[in-house]
């Protein structure tokens, strides 16, 4: 998948998290996407987190055809779509850009005094110079990411990066408190992605730039010696005639291989000038070629390759943490809703009267656990009865659910036992149950802290250990944001 079909999936992923009741996107809506492209995958395929090829393939299918069907929906949802974007580069910045780093390599390509062509002249040597730091940095970059050093070479596109992403967060308008889950649920799942794609193709686009400079300066040089003839000369104050012949064959000579154009190393010592006087200045036309080949050899082409091998990069480098974002229980809970028969699930409710709004939210978990398809059959436990309980009742599957609610801390002399002896008890009519303790948050809802329905959870899953295959908190709407989605 390439990054708009990542974008994709992962703002369906992000809506149906955010919005475990239906309000945007009803139940029935995605398990009729889940069924017309899952093409025979099941939900017991699913092994661990990271995605494999065929649910990878499946997640693209599906959020292809939600979109698809998403035109002609109600407003709200597109409007909460519309929501979801990412911070990204504008070509039309880009073209910007690379037309002021043309203009800037022209304008910096000073050739010297009058008529005189300063084979030294800081501009020329400086931008040869700069390129070279740059270049050996971009390597570290591009070929070893992990390297400390490689860090330190993205700097300038880290700055662009942070001033793009603060556009981006200005320009979002949350209306209401579900958009606001589905938001900050996509935020957290694609904007890291988003980040690292944005500072690789903003160093891509400062290769292309650096390169585009290059060019500028090379076309200047033959641009200012059409109307001129200039006189090619060296001065300074640092390199005698030895150092500045050995300094001007080691520049020119890659320049001088790729163009077949000789060095002209015999007119050095007559080009130098010294107290204000040159001995005999050389005809520029060679020196001018070879400069303008040095440009392209040492500038363009390394930075077109390095803007060619980040291209490449990308996408690969962004597809490895996004098949890694925890993909396993959004898959099941998808492909169970599609799952099951008439298959009947019984549910051992301890110590609270269901109502038709607490059956809800419990059947949303079963269904969640069991598949789509899967009947709920409930059997209360009143308080205080709970061995008594235990040792009237039969089962009647092998699957089975026992309800509790999560706000009463679990202890080990009523929780534990009755789900011990309610386990000895399926155990003789069946070799190889399933026993699964829903705890119900109805009556959670904006009261609890994310923090401590985590750390209720984990009680109550320590109380259970060894007893329960799994643990399921049922949460309402008004506790979404505290807890995304069933687990």
């Amino acid at each position: 998948m390439d990054w708009n079909d990542w974008q994709r999936v992962l703002k369906w992923r992000a809506l149906e998290e955010g919005d475990t009741d239906g309000v945007l996107v009803n139940a029935e809506r995605r398990r009729e996407a889940t069924a017309h492209t899952r093409a025979g995958l099941g939900s017991e395929e699913i092994k661990g987190e990271v995605l494999d090829e065929r649910s990878e393939s499946f997640l693209d299918k599906r959020a292809e055809w939600l979109e698809r069907e998403a035109v002609g929906w109600r407003g709200d949802l597109i409007r909460v779509l519309e929501l979801l974007c990412v911070p990204q580069g504008r070509w039309a910045l880009a073209l910007a850009g690379w037309a002021l780093a043309l203009i800037t390599g022209y304008a910096l390509s000073d050739l010297g005094q009058s008529s005189e062509f300063n084979l030294l002249a800081l501009p020329l040597v400086g931008l040869l110079a700069w390129n070279a730091v740059v270049i050996v940095l971009g390597l570290f970059c591009e070929l070893m990411p992990a390297s400390s050093l490689a860090g330190r070479g993205g700097w300038m596109a880290e700055i662009l990066a942070h001033g793009i992403s603060r556009m981006g967060r200005a320009t979002k308008e949350v209306t209401s408190g579900v958009a606001d889950t589905v938001q900050k649920r996509f935020e957290e799942l694609a904007w890291p992605l988003a980040w690292k794609r944005l500072q690789m193709r903003l160093r891509m686009w400062l290769h292309v730039a650096a390169a585009l400079m290059a060019i500028g300066g090379a076309v200047a040089l033959y641009a200012r010696g059409w109307s001129h003839e200039y006189r090619a000369v060296w001065e300074s104050t640092v390199l005698e005639v030895g150092p500045a012949r050995t300094f001007f064959e080691a520049l020119f000579t890659p320049a001088s291989k790729v163009l077949g154009t000789r060095i002209p190393m015999d007119q050095i010592e007559g080009m130098h000038r010294s107290s204000g006087r040159v001995k005999s200045p050389a005809p520029a036309l060679a020196w001018i070629h070879l400069y303008a080949g040095t440009l392209l050899v040492l500038i363009v082409v390394p930075r077109l390759l390095l803007a060619g091998i980040g291209a490449a990069r990308c996408s690969r480098t962004l597809a490895r943490p996004a098949r890694a974002l925890h993909w396993g229980n959004y898959l099941r809970t998808l492909l169970r809703a599609v799952e099951g028969g008439s298959e009947r699930i019984q549910v051992l409710v301890h110590a609270i009267e269901p109502t038709p709004a607490h059956r809800e939210v419990w059947d949303r978990g079963v269904r969640e656990r069991f598949g789509g398809m899967a009947r709920a059959e409930y059997l209360r436990i009143p308080a205080g009865e709970e061995d008594e309980f235990a040792a009237a009742w039969q089962p009647v599957c092998a699957n089975l659910v026992m309800l509790f609610n999560m706000a009463t801390t679990p202890e080990a002399e009523v929780q534990r036992r009755l789900v011990s002896d309610v386990r000895q008890r399926l155990l003789t009519k069946h070799a190889d149950p399933e026993l699964v303790v829903l705890l119900d948050g109805t009556s959670l809802a904006g009261r609890w802290s994310p923090e401590k329905i985590a750390g209720r959870e984990q009680l109550w899953s320590e109380m259970v250990e060894g007893l329960a295959s799994d643990v399921i908190v049922a949460v309402r709407k008004e506790s979404a944001r505290a807890k995304p989605q069933a687990s």
